[in-house]
């Protein structure tokens, strides 16, 4: 119990992380003697600290990865408003390009746009009017578009103030080589922790990534293939979309139109849960931005000690 507490808390300060690599690196080191409360269980409890050890030491640091990794061909979409966000521009731009990545920008769709007749296309109820969750859903709705128009297997859909984990090129290859080994087209693959939703340790297996999901994980980050852009196009403009984009997504889900998946490890962070930027919806945000920055270390590690012991 006190050594979890100890890693807890190591995970989440901003003064110790280098006491917390080395009491990890101490405890999976430590002789199975000291380590073995009962007869024939020091291997297994060598293992169980090798996990916790590679489940809490996943960073959101930016460094730079060793190639595309599998990522190469891959169509990204940055979801970014024209004015007013230059600083989550230069952070996207500068992020890509240590990770190797080419993207475009889907710059349509900004509040200015939102005419009548765009509104109408797509909308009803509360999210028919001009505002920032209408606009964000209807430059999702645009990077769909340029999905289907382009023929194209898939996409990578970003918002502007996602921070990508180290190991994004090497997980994201593995995904896609996943997404085609599975014939997963029509599904939406989560890849962030915004929500701190992890798959559970006891229904994680080796060499699988995406695992199916009965709800959403935000949409900050996820791959969309043709199919489900297809879908989600399809339904929007018969039904309308009387919510923001993930609850769409969730309604949709909840009615089997599009298959959902979550990626694990995560591979990515929204910046405004994690305090990096302030929202675009809720600018209240910015007066919250330092507690938040601090909730988030201290939940994060918390819910990835519960899920691994799910």
């Amino acid at each position: 119990m006190w050594a979890c507490v100890v890693l807890l808390w190591c995970r989440c300060s901003n003064f110790a992380p280098v006491l917390f690599k080395r009491c990890c690196a101490g405890l999976a080191a430590a002789p199975r003697e000291r380590l073995r409360p009962a007869a024939g269980q020091g291997a297994h409890t060598g293992r169980m600290l090798d996990n916790i050890k590679k489940d809490f030491t996943t960073t959101t640091a930016a460094g730079a990865p060793a190639g595309l990794q599998g990522c190469e061909g891959l169509t990204i979409f940055v979801l970014h408003v024209r004015q007013g966000y230059d600083d989550r521009r230069r952070h996207m731009e500068a992020m890509m390009q240590a990770h190797g990545l080419h993207f475009e920008y889907v710059l349509e769709d900004d509040k200015s746009d939102l005419t009548p007749d765009v509104v109408g296309r797509y909308f009803a109820g509360n999210m028919a009017r001009v505002q920032a969750a209408t606009s964000c859903a209807a430059k999702h709705l645009a990077a769909y578009r340029r999905i289907v128009e382009r023929n194209l297997e898939g996409a990578l859909i970003l918002e502007d103030d996602m921070l990508l984990h180290r190991d994004f090129n090497r997980v994201m290859g593995e995904c896609l080589a996943e997404v085609r080994r599975r014939h997963l087209d029509g599904a939406l693959c989560s890849l962030e922790d915004s929500l701190l939703k992890f798959v559970p340790r006891s229904q994680r297996r080796r060499g699988v990534h995406l695992y199916p999901a009965r709800r959403d994980r935000l949409g900050g980050a996820y791959y969309c293939t043709r199919g489900a852009a297809m879908t989600i196009l399809a339904e929007a403009e018969r039904r309308k979309c009387d919510r923001p984009i993930d609850l769409f997504h969730s309604l949709l889900l909840s009615q089997g139109l599009i298959g959902y998946y979550w990626c694990h490890p995560c591979i990515a962070s929204q910046g405004t849960a994690c305090g990096r930027f302030c929202s675009s919806i809720d600018r209240r945000g910015r007066r919250k931005q330092r507690y938040r920055r601090r909730m988030w270390r201290l939940k994060l590690a918390y819910k990835r000690l519960v899920y691994y012991l799910r």
